[in-house]
């Protein structure tokens, strides 16, 4: 999975996606825990459940690697599949600093990818080009739920 902008519903589901991203060394790397650790994390039928600081690490370094941050999209899923009035007016604001968020990181990783001392030099590689495109996405996706947030509150409005 290239980035994360598809609902996710489950913090299971965002971890087996990790896993595969990640890969168990840098899992290791960044939570000082196992690969396997995480599996069982990802299992609906087993207790072990993530630990809070371990989804943030994990956020933290798919931030950097310009993957987005799986793990808070799941937690904003879940809270929307539990009431489908969460996404009002109040949030369009929320909205718009992620957007800002995501603008920025869009610009950090072209800039990245355009320097001359980067990864290919004055061309852009291949993964360059991946980071680049989920950052795209990324903006796209907050723009059509701002677009959704004020379509659903003129919804409201009109009842």
């Amino acid at each position: 999975m290239s980035g994360y902008s598809r609902k996710l519903i489950s913090l299971e589901g965002a971890l087996k996606e990790i896993i595969k991203d990640l890969k168990s060394e840098a899992l290791k790397d960044v939570t000082g825990k196992t690969e396997s650790h995480f599996r069982k994390c990802s299992d609906e039928n087993d207790t072990q459940d993530i630990h809070h600081i371990d989804s943030i690490k994990i956020d933290i370094e798919c931030l950097k690697r310009g993957l987005g941050s799986p793990m808070l999209t799941a937690h904003e899923d879940m809270l929307e599949a539990t009431n489908p009035e969460y996404k009002n007016l109040d949030n369009a604001s929320n909205t718009l600093i992620n957007i800002g968020a995501k603008i920025g990181r869009l610009m950090e990783t072209t800039q990245k990818a355009i320097n001359p001392e980067g990864e290919s030099g004055q061309k852009i590689s291949e993964t360059e080009k991946k980071h680049i495109s989920k950052a795209l996405n990324d903006v796209e996706d907050k723009i059509l739920e701002l677009k959704l947030i004020i379509e659903r509150a003129n919804k409201l409005s009109e009842k």
